[in-house]
């Protein structure tokens, strides 16, 4: 089956049927309003094109989702906003806690750039120096706990050492700060620093175009997505083991059928703040390991990954991770022990 479209221009409906590559199909109907692109009753105010979804095979969560952003987008270029501020306001995926909010209030956020992506290993580095130099401080002379392992001298040198590189961390932390800051604001004046008056729909859009766009590039296309970190497609060819990603643990009796369920669940699509999709293991890797706050690797993209299933603090996505580090290296240490 190939795409299609029914135009029937007497009832002003639009019948739109778009076939991807592989098996998934997204049908819908377009009701264009008669004064389009305003609308004429009060009851329609904002309802230029009437979506509804007709048929698909496209999991709901992700079908609910996408059919939610393209009658959102309607609504808010309806309100006056042009398409590509529309298609940013009406992202489903919410900016972190913060990210567009009051900088007075909020801590700012760093985000990683190729500049701060260099200064990562020299941040690790760093680390395990502070690590060893502590270990210099408190380490004990083996069976007698009461005597320390160095001198006074070395140990007071050690301490003396943690100090000027623990100040020098945090004048290159506040200088980050400052830059992610200032970039902080101007995104924030790029997607929503604009006056509501200029937006209350006495001077609307035409949408309809947008709106077909969009079904075409989000739904159409999203078979073709691939995950920006493993670079293989987002969803699997077959439509039902699509859904299978998405079924419910009590829909399964058996031990093995449960397990077989939770790996497969693993490779669930998930979509992030940047709009590009990942497959759900690849986004905890790239959202729980360092670089913290990186950006979205797709072409052309450069936004910040995130999604509200993860912490979007950043300093909080670090303590865990060192925390998981030590645990992993007591471990460790204790296997060689025993």
């Amino acid at each position: 089956k190939s795409s299609s479209i029914a135009i029937n221009e007497l009832e002003g409906k639009i019948k739109l049927r778009l076939q991807s590559a592989g098996e998934f199909y997204y049908s819908c109907s377009i009701v264009i309003d008669e004064n389009y692109p305003s609308t004429k009753t009060h009851m329609d105010y904002g309802k230029p094109c009437h979506l509804k979804m007709e048929s698909t095979n496209f999991p709901p969560k992700i079908e609910s989702m996408l059919t939610t952003q393209a009658q959102e987008l309607v609504r808010r270029m309806q309100d006056g906003m042009t398409p590509d501020d529309a298609l940013k306001m009406s992202n489903p995926i919410r900016a972190p806690k913060g990210y567009l909010g009051d900088e007075s209030k909020e801590p700012t956020k760093v985000r990683l750039t190729q500049e701060t992506l260099k200064g990562l290993k020299r941040d690790t580095e760093t680390l395990k120096e502070v690590r060893d130099l502590r270990q210099v401080d408190a380490e004990s002379k083996q069976g007698n706990a009461t005597i320390k392992a160095h001198a006074a001298k070395e140990r007071k040198n050690a301490r003396r050492a943690i100090k000027k590189i623990t100040a020098s961390e945090i004048a290159k932390d506040t200088s980050a700060e400052e830059r992610e800051k200032q970039w902080q604001l101007e995104e924030k004046a790029r997607l929503a620093g604009y006056n509501i008056s200029d937006f209350d729909g006495s001077h609307p859009q035409p949408s309809l175009l947008s709106l077909v766009i969009f079904l075409m590039e989000k739904i159409q296309r999203l078979p073709e997505e691939t995950c920006p970190v493993c670079t293989k497609a987002v969803l699997p060819t077959n439509p039902k083991d699509l859904k299978f990603l998405y079924t419910n643990a009590s829909d399964f009796k058996t031990e093995k059928e449960k397990k077989a369920r939770k790996v497969a669940r693993l490779k669930r699509p998930i979509r992030t703040f940047c709009g590009h999709w990942y497959h759900y293991n690849c986004l905890d890797i790239f959202m729980t390991e360092p670089p913290f706050g990186a950006e979205c690797k797709a072409e052309g993209c450069g936004r910040r990954v995130y999604h509200p299933d993860w912490p979007g603090d950043m300093k909080e996505l670090e303590r865990a991770w060192a925390n998981r580090q030590a645990r992993a290296r007591e471990i460790e240490d204790a296997a060689m022990f025993l």
